[in-house]
């Protein structure tokens, strides 16, 4: 039996366990599962056969290594901040490894040592990123090989809700990890794209007043804000010379006028700011105050948009006498709590991933536009279209890993033929596939 060892447990991961258990018994895998509490490994494993649960603190470094130590190949579900940790132990025990989350430039780093031990360290094998990089470079390459002269490219990708559970004013709810949310655009990296062969540049404050529009027939419309660092893909892509190169996160309207206005009135910074450098004075800060309160108290004297609309969007979600946590340190965490609540996915509801790759190039003397975009509606509230999407790509690429199909060695993004082709056809099977059309 070959071993498959998944660290964290949490929600995009249902369906990446349910694909290995299905494919267990004939590819002899035995996958153990292990996160913080044992029930919450057990809710995933549901007990089937070649499984195993485990709880486990995956921070302490015995028992992270020994787990590591008996598993043939890696996936990290883990927060983003701990798979260079996971990364360093696989490579000392010398283990394959698999992730969703983006290469930072510390695992990169690594990718000498990886290929001299013969290892893949496959990662951004997820959705966004993931499938994106996929089904952008099968575009591309596809074009490349007619001959053709790409001169901008524009991705956009969201996880949101399905129009028959769309019921709030936001028209959003959690289907990922709602901390990744309430953070988004503040990570290491900065903003940057190119537009029409000007770089810009953006703080983090001006991110969420700089959207596209675009629509998609059938669905309406949505609004993309830049998602981190587009131009480090102009060489990945191999789109050397483009005039545009942009990758965005969709949106709702009007999610990001308001999500905007939360960022100046700072209610999404992380730092303790306000509740004082320890956690105690941070509980005597907050002991007993509402959200309301709360929300009173941070804006007082501060707050001057003129637009009534937003003031309403704003004070409606802030409106709620409960007690905030004592767990909360920083103003993020106190919008995360409240967020959690309002914008759950309840039992009922679907989620929805809406892609779209817009692709600029020359044919002869003639400039086009193509687009390729991908709508899919998840089943319920726990295999969500998120999950399935995420899932999936890391599952397929674990099970290709152990049979060999992989030759190449190092760290990896999924942007090589001979890795996204065969993913994408067993993911067209599965429901997700996209539809082209030429625009112009």
């Amino acid at each position: 039996m070959r071993n498959i060892l998944i660290l964290g447990a949490g929600k995009s991961s249902v369906v990446l366990i349910d694909y290995l258990v299905e494919h267990s018994q004939h590819e002899q895998w035995q996958i153990t599962v292990a996160d913080i509490t044992v029930e919450q490994a057990v809710q995933k494993t549901k007990s089937r056969t070649n499984t195993k649960a485990l709880g486990a603190n995956l921070t302490n470094d015995k028992v992270r290594r020994e787990l590591i130590a008996g598993a043939d190949v890696v996936i990290s579900m883990l927060p983003a901040a701990l798979h260079l940790v996971v990364a360093n132990d696989c490579l000392d025990a010398k283990k394959h490894l698999v992730t969703p989350s983006y290469i930072s430039d510390k695992m990169r780093g690594l990718n000498e040592a990886v290929t001299n031990s013969n290892l893949v360290f496959m990662n951004e094998m997820g959705l966004d990123p993931g499938i994106d990089h996929m089904s952008a470079m099968q575009l591309l390459d596809s074009l490349r090989r007619e001959g053709k002269h790409i001169t901008g490219f524009e991705s956009h990708c969201g996880g949101l809700v399905a129009p028959e559970s769309d019921n709030n004013p936001w028209h959003y709810k959690f289907t990922w990890n709602p901390r990744n949310v309430i953070l988004a655009g503040q990570g290491e990296g900065g903003i940057h794209y190119l537009k029409n062969g000007n770089r810009v540049d953006l703080k983090y404050e001006e991110l969420f007043a700089n959207t596209i529009g675009l629509e998609i027939e059938g669905y309406g419309k949505f609004e993309s804000y830049p998602n981190r660092d587009s131009l480090k893909y102009i060489g990945e892509y191999g789109l050397e010379g483009v005039q545009t190169m942009y990758r965005g996160t969709l949106r709702i309207p009007p999610f990001c006028m308001g999500w905007n206005e939360l960022v100046q009135l700072n209610l999404t910074n992380d730092s303790n700011k306000g509740f004082s450098e320890t956690p105690l004075f941070a509980r005597i800060f907050i002991d007993g105050m509402s959200f309301k309160m709360f929300f009173k108290q941070k804006i007082e004297g501060r707050w001057k948009t003129t637009n009534d609309f937003v003031k309403k969007q704003i004070t409606d979600l802030f409106d709620d006498d409960k007690i905030v946590p004592l767990t909360c340190g920083s103003n993020a965490k106190v919008l995360q709590a409240l967020l959690e609540d309002k914008w759950r996915l309840n039992p009922g509801d679907k989620d929805m991933i809406v892609m779209v790759h817009q692709i600029s190039f020359n044919d002869g003397m003639v400039n086009k536009k193509m687009q390729s975009s991908l709508v899919y509606i998840g089943k319920d509230a726990e295999h969500t279209a998120m999950a399935i999407t995420v899932g999936l790509p890391v599952a397929i690429v674990t099970r290709m890993i152990l049979n060999g199909q992989i030759e190449r060695r190092g760290v990896l993004m999924p942007k090589y033929p001979e890795i996204y082709n065969p993913i994408l056809k067993e993911l067209a099977e599965y429901g997700v596939s996209f539809k082209e059309q030429l625009l112009s």
